[in-house]
């Protein structure tokens, strides 16, 4: 792009590193950022890597000290992140019609979270980014996207929406249902000038630009750290729709088994449910289900689930893929007694448990008999 002159990452000790972006003139900014952010002029962007357990009040010389390492101006604009520069800094240059945009991004996802939602199980997720950490991955977002047109004030605010849709779905596509992490930053950089652009949404070039660019550049920093989605078991995936361990025995109970086989029912339902193909039946379901409950399925009926999903179709083939025709049998069973019918679960949930279950009774009978 025109007006980027260059991009720089420089490597410094304890794996850490800066990358420096250098426009060809000086550029308005509006960011979030720790440093000269706000409205700014600068010819310099820069982002500083800083240890994952960073706690400094006086950040501000922090910042001072990296723009005196490198001899940057004093009106440069500066960012924060704890994610490893040196391997996860990513750029985009995307154009749609005639609008040539740039991103540069930095990104590591460990404290992400969905935004307006309370931050629940906050010390179960400092554990986890803890743990990630210590395989090099890191947390924080930053972005900065640079338009080829002069911006009015409005136009600039108008770019944060599709560079925070284009951040979100990049997040979607390594699998993330969370939206960004508690300390994001963006930029949007544009040249100086008298005919200013108003609108920059996602319905003008320019901000399809910064969205694609956004996407791109985002996905990439999560692949080189190796980030995605923490995966979850079959029971993870009930438990979300309010399935209890508890429920389960009692579906297995109702097929017949005493609680002499409790023990080995757990364990093999245990890793029934993280095998791969069970996992993905399962999820297939419930993410179906999901989506019919909002009337999100193609020709659905307001208000009625597709047939498939209820009709113990699913169930079937749940309990067939884990013990053929002893789990089909099981899944009758249940379908007919419904044990879980007053739990107030999703019926398409409800049906999936029973398939699990009788798959998982089948096979332990199964094999009793041998």
């Amino acid at each position: 792009m025109k007006y980027v002159k260059c991009t720089e990452v420089h490597e410094e000790d304890n794996f850490e590193a800066t990358a420096v972006i250098r426009f060809t003139e000086k550029m308005e900014i509006l960011s979030s950022a720790p440093y000269n952010g706000g409205s700014h002029v600068t010819d310099t962007v820069f982002i500083m890597q800083v240890p994952h357990d960073f706690s400094c009040m006086d950040y501000i010389s922090v910042l001072k000290n990296k723009i005196k390492q490198y001899s940057l101006p004093d009106d440069a604009v500066g960012f924060m992140t704890s994610a490893e520069v040196r391997y996860v800094f990513s750029k985009s240059e995307d154009t749609v019609d005639d609008a040539t945009t740039f991103v540069a991004a930095t990104a590591g996802v460990t404290n992400c979270v969905v935004a307006g939602e309370p931050l629940t199980d906050w010390e179960q997720k400092k554990e986890r980014s803890a743990e990630i950490y210590r395989k090099l991955v890191a947390g924080t977002i930053n972005i900065v996207a640079v338009c080829p047109y002069p911006l009015s004030e409005a136009g600039k605010i108008n770019a944060f929406i599709p560079l925070v849709e284009g951040k979100t779905l990049a997040m979607r596509d390594r699998g993330y249902v969370e939206t960004g992490t508690t300390s994001d930053a963006m930029a949007i950089v544009c040249p100086i000038g008298d005919d200013r652009i108003e609108f920059t949404g996602t319905g003008t070039p320019v901000g399809q630009a910064i969205a694609k660019g956004v996407r791109r550049s985002v996905f990439e920093c999560l692949r080189k750290r190796g980030e995605s989605a923490e995966a979850m078991s079959s029971m993870q995936m009930f438990s979300k729709h309010g399935v209890t361990l508890e429920q389960v025995w009692e579906c297995a109970s109702a097929c017949g088994l005493d609680e002499s086989l409790h023990e080995e029912f757990d364990n093999v339902f245990e890793s029934m449910g993280t095998d791969p193909d069970i996992c993905a039946l399962v999820y297939a379901t419930v993410a179906a289900g999901t989506m019919a409950d909002k009337n999100c399925i193609c020709n659905q009926m307001e208000g009625e689930l597709p047939d498939v999903l209820v009709d113990g179709t699913f169930a079937m083939f749940l309990a067939g893929r884990i013990s053929e025709t002893r789990g089909s049998d099981a899944t009758v069973d249940l379908l007919r007694m419904r044990p879980l019918r007053g739990n107030a679960l999703p019926e398409y949930t409800e049906y999936t448990v029973y398939g699990l279950v009788a798959g998982v009774v089948g096979y332990i009978t199964g094999f009793s008999d041998e």
